[in-house]
């Protein structure tokens, strides 16, 4: 029996979403390679079924395509696999889908890590693999195949793609309650509130809410609900909120 392997994927990203790619071939299907010997079957495409001809879809689409290949998948149990010997499981070739939408980059990142975006024109007898090397470039072939259904997007090397490194996300810098206006601790009768475990809490015993060691709430509303979420665990020592406001507190 053929099932149909998914080893790779490789989203593009463009203005207002992504072209979802993917690396796949039939388990029964082989190649010849350079060297002369058989090697799986490997070839980029769309996931775009059933709306073939539809290239970029938006993330909220994204969500749909995932759902289609998803109950293909679950429908047709074994048939379609991570590797020669592993199935999905149930739920994974959906999430699997759209994870490739944390780690699309765009065509020109792609170039920069020594692959080739390429369109393939599939409505000749021979088909055409025509590169692609900017977004503006992608952008425009597509509006130049807009109504067309035999045409797909992949990378010219068919069974291969360098995977530029995903950007992460900067931290943002910690919140600077000496430069805001005023902050909100907890003042108990041991002291202002440092930290609790799962067992005991800690507190400070001085009079200084500007202490590092003292835990600080940028609104009254958040530190509220902190005593709120803790209401138990703070039963046996009774927390105030107490406002303070820079510059008018002793150092």
């Amino acid at each position: 029996m053929s099932s149909e392997i998914f080893y790779d994927k490789a989203f593009i990203s463009v203005p207002g979403g992504y072209i979802p790619i993917a690396n796949h071939g039939s388990s029964n299907c082989f190649d010849i390679s350079w060297s002369g010997r058989e090697v799986p079957e490997k070839h980029w495409s769309v996931l775009n079924y059933p709306d073939y001809g539809k290239m970029v879809f938006t993330a909220e689409e994204m969500q749909g395509v995932s759902e289609v290949y998803e109950a293909a998948s679950t429908n047709n149990r074994g048939g379609t696999r991570k590797s020669r010997y592993r199935s999905f499981e149930e739920g994974e070739f959906g999430r699997w889908i759209l994870a490739g939408m944390k780690s699309a980059h765009t065509v020109e990142e792609y170039q920069q890590y020594g692959n080739t975006v390429v369109l393939i024109d599939y409505s000749g007898e021979i088909w055409k693999k025509i590169p692609i090397f900017t977004t503006e470039d992608l952008l425009r072939r597509l509006e130049e195949y807009k109504g067309k259904t035999d045409f797909s997007i992949g990378f010219f090397d068919s069974r291969h793609v360098n995977h530029p490194p995903v950007r992460k996300k900067r931290n943002k810098a910690p919140y600077d309650f000496e430069q805001a206006p005023e902050f909100y601790v907890l003042r108990g009768k041991n002291g202002y509130f440092v930290k609790r475990s799962s067992r005991r809490f800690w507190t400070i015993k001085n009079e200084n809410p500007h202490s590092q060691s003292v835990r600080k709430f940028k609104t009254e509303k958040e530190a509220q609900k902190y005593l709120e979420d803790n209401q138990l665990f703070f039963s046996t020592c009774a927390f105030e909120i107490e406002r303070v406001q820079n510059g008018r507190n002793p150092a």
